[in-house]
């Protein structure tokens, strides 16, 4: 059995739209982190946010249509 890979303490999805010259596109991104004590929700997706535009800079216009964090536990 491999070993377990090490996952921040909350879970983060994000699904976003943009158009292009093609037509609607749509993606999703998710990961793992631990928050910082004290971050506010607002900051936390401003936050989710730019990280995902520097890692697709599709995104970067993109409308968010869906995002949710929560504990990275069942």
């Amino acid at each position: 059995m491999s070993e377990p890979i090490e996952q921040g303490s909350h879970f983060w999805f994000m699904s976003v739209m943009a158009v292009n010259s093609i037509g609607p596109w749509v993606n999703d991104y998710q990961g793992t982190l631990t928050l910082v004590p004290g971050v506010t929700r607002l900051e936390l997706f401003n936050q989710i946010r730019e990280e995902v535009a520097q890692n697709d800079p599709r995104s970067r216009d993109a409308i968010v249509l869906a995002f949710d964090v929560q504990p990275n536990e069942l």
